[in-house]
Order: structure tokens, then sequence, then C-alpha cells
């Protein structure tokens, strides 16, 4: 973290103090948060990953301080712990270890928001997580590019659809790739903050298709 990070830091946290809950949780380390965070239940898109169980307590406060809170510090700890299952993940996946091979870098790309939502949150949570994902790749496995798939359409909160159909619905072509041949070909893996029905996912996968997109994992921090 730069300086001036830093110093943001300290003036955001003496303008609003943090819970004790969130200063206990920021002080854990990466074990810590391994060993009491549960692991989700097994999603049934093979191409589909989650790390932790939504339902648990400690995994929806980590996540909602992240998305609503900018929490760097949490971003940091999660993006950690997301290079390692991710780096785990493609050795596991022939496809995408091959892919590599042939390829090169593979590419990350976070799960973007709608301007609309940018402007009232101030960040994008998944943008957070990858960045802090992709410092640790010091193999230089991956290529990021936090900007190439977009959300051109804003969309009602997931959270007021009631089905997986009317979620797909809400969320249909709302997402395109902005330049297809930086996907063209290519192995993509796609990371998101929560999967609950997997249509956000759907929607990634449709416009990344569309671009081009050889093979594409989906990543979520939680389901």
């Amino acid at each position: 973290m730069n300086l001036l990070s830093q110093i943001r830091d300290l003036f955001t946290d003496f303008l609003f103090p943090k819970s004790r809950e969130v200063v206990e949780l920021e002080a854990l380390s990466i074990d810590a948060l391994l060993s009491i965070l549960p692991p989700a239940k097994n999603l049934k898109d093979k191409n589909t990953v989650a790390l932790f169980d939504y339902e648990h307590p400690l995994v929806k406060k980590i996540v909602w301080e992240i998305k609503y809170s900018g929490n760097i510090k949490m971003a940091q700890k999660l993006g950690e712990i997301l290079y390692d299952h991710i780096r785990q993940e493609i050795l596991d996946l022939a496809l995408f270890e091959s892919a590599s091979r042939r390829m090169g870098q593979l590419i990350l790309i976070p799960m973007p928001i709608s301007d609309k939502r940018r402007f009232e949150r101030g960040w994008n949570q998944t943008e957070l997580l990858a960045k802090e994902a992709v410092a640790h790749d010091r193999e230089k496995m991956f290529k990021y590019l936090p900007k190439q798939l977009v959300k051109y359409r804003h969309t009602e909160s997931q959270t007021k659809t009631a089905s997986r159909s009317e979620r797909l619905g809400n969320l249909m072509n709302s997402m395109k790739v902005l330049n297809p041949s930086s996907v063209a070909g290519a192995c993509v893996i796609v990371l998101d903050d929560v999967t609950t029905t997997g249509a956000t996912f759907t929607e990634a996968r449709r416009a990344l298709r569309a671009g081009g997109a050889r093979k594409i994992l989906c990543i979520a921090i939680a389901h």
C-alpha cells in the first residue's frame, strides 16, 4: 500500500471509526480466515467456482465490507486467498493449463458494474479484489483486463428479483466486450464477489463468447 493510500485510510478511519468486529476481522491472518470461513457448497456448473459459504455471517460481513465500504484491508486478504485458489484451479483444470502453456497468460476480468452503480458506490468491489489478486501474481500467469467487459445497461439489483428466470431477464444483453480482439481465442477467468443463481455469470459468459473467448472459468468469493 502506498503512502497516499495509508493517509487516506487513516483519515477515513478517523472520520468513520470501524466497528470492533471489523477491526478484529482485519487483524486475522490468512490462515486464521481460512480456518474459520466455511467453504461454499459445490455448484452444479463445473466451470463456476465459489470459495466460501455466503450464509455464514462472517463471510457475509467481509463481502459487505468490501462491497459497500471499499475495505482495502479485507480486499488485500481475500485477494491473496483468491490468487492461491485461482492458481490451484488452473492447475487442476487441464484445459486451462494446456491453454496457458500454448497462449501464455490467461485473462483475468472483474465482473463489471454499471456507471450508475459505480457513481453511487465510488468503486467496483470486484476490481478491488482482482487488483489485490494480481498483486500476488509474480509468475505473471494473468493478463489483467479490468475495462474490457463492461456493463453498458444499468439493471435493477438482483436481490429484487424472485427467480433465476427473472434474474436472467433482468441482465439479458446488459454486458459487452469493448474490444473483442482482446479476448478472441483466449481463456478467460471472470471474478465476482457473490454468485447465487449464476445469472450474472451467465450474462458475462454470453458477452465473452460473443467476443470470441475460447474458454471461460467463473470464480466468486461466496455462494
